[in-house]
């Protein structure tokens, strides 16, 4: 038994499994070439509670923890990381920004639909400037009337091309750089202004389609507007430590992965007479996926944990976020080599997994934004601050 899952977890997380093996795992080879899931797997995904799991019962969701969408997460990301990138954008930042900060209309609007997969999510915060600045986008919205007018574009949007509905931060009052001054705004698609632009070709998560979102004069009525006025950069800021903490599911899922595919492997491969799995130099590449796994995932349970008893977690967010990160792209190379040219290969899941694993160093904060927290916050707390 898995003493740091609750049964109703520990049966959630077996669900999740078979329903990645019976259903997801057809589907991989068309999403890959189409660029997206279909529309049908993700009403599937709402009618089995997977997208829902930590949400409100009241509006769709199934009330559990937050390691109810970790265990998810992980089997998701374990089958196909970019279906996992997807559902993230839609759950964790879409539907959790309305469930956090939207009123009861638009929650009954949005947020269930956004549950039980009848609709698709997107947020939009990055802008072509730059991402890690998020307190100085260009992405503007002006008071006329009882409407505001938006005016920007934003970039690298996960979801962007197939959304029916965005959550889009802009300045509205305020200096660049400063916290105070942001609004969230419900933009929905089709409406005067909005456009989106054509998937990126990206490296890998290719079943998740990423674009541009472009407003030119969008006008948003007083209903559309998301949570208070003027305080959009607060939830921006205060939401990144849970979503860092939960990308750690994703790169564990992957990691996962790689140790599957590895032990399924090194034991068939014969080499100069016997199975390369009773190799030590390949021994140590399957060690050090076991306990990057094990040491993330763990960490990765105990911030949850943490973060439900209402504990700040940034720098230790910023550490798993890290840790995990890079630990799956290491874990992505090292299948890749133990399955020598094999690895190589496309029609392998392991080259897929290389590909994939190297998202999770860019989004949600860089490796190099991650070491600056975690120097701060580290230098901060020596210093008795």
């Amino acid at each position: 038994m898995d003493l740091r899952l609750n049964e109703e977890e520990i049966m959630l997380r077996d669900m999740a499994r078979r329903f990645m093996v019976s259903e997801v795992e057809p589907l991989v080879p068309q999403m890959q070439s189409s660029g997206e899931p279909p529309r049908a797997l993700l009403r599937k995904l709402g009618a089995q509670g997977l997208l829902g799991t930590f949400f409100p019962e009241a509006y769709g969701g199934g009330g559990a923890s937050l390691i109810a969408r970790a265990v998810v997460a992980e089997e998701m990301a374990r089958m196909d990381a970019g279906l996992d990138v997807s559902v993230f954008a839609h759950v964790m930042l879409f539907a959790r920004a309305i469930n956090n900060l939207g009123n009861e209309a638009q929650k009954r609007k949005y947020l269930v639909p956004a549950l039980n997969g009848e609709m698709i999510g997107a947020m939009g915060i990055t802008e072509p400037h730059g991402g890690s600045d998020a307190l100085s986008p260009k992405t503007t919205a002006r008071k006329v009337g009882d409407h505001h007018v938006l005016n920007g574009s934003k970039t690298f949007i996960t979801n962007a091309p197939i959304a029916d509905t965005f959550v889009i931060i802009a300045r509205t009052s305020g200096d660049a750089g400063r916290i105070d001054g942001g609004t969230w705004f419900i933009l929905e698609r089709g409406a005067p202004g909005l456009s989106t632009g054509k998937p990126f070709n990206k490296l890998g998560m290719r079943s998740s389609p990423t674009g541009e979102v472009f407003m030119q004069d969008v006008r948003v009525p007083a209903a559309q507007v998301l949570g208070p006025p003027e305080r959009g950069f607060h939830y921006m800021m205060d939401s990144l430590d849970l979503e860092r903490v939960l990308e750690g599911a994703s790169t564990v899922g992957i990691a996962q992965a790689c140790l599957d595919e590895a032990l399924a492997y090194a034991p068939q491969r014969v080499v100069f007479g016997k199975p390369i799995a009773s190799y030590q130099l390949v021994q140590e590449k399957i060690a050090a996926m076991a306990i990057g796994i094990e040491l993330s995932r763990n960490y990765m349970y105990h911030l949850l944990r943490r973060v439900e008893r209402g504990d700040k977690v940034t720098r230790d967010a910023a550490i798993l976020k890290l840790y995990s990160s890079q630990m799956a792209v290491q874990a992505a190379s090292d299948v890749v080599q133990i399955m020598g040219g094999a690895g190589y290969m496309e029609d392998n899941k392991a080259a897929r997994l290389y590909r994939d694993a190297k998202h999770h160093e860019i989004g949600a904060g860089t490796s190099e934004i991650m070491k600056i927290i975690i120097a701060r916050d580290t230098l901060r707390a020596a210093a008795g601050g």
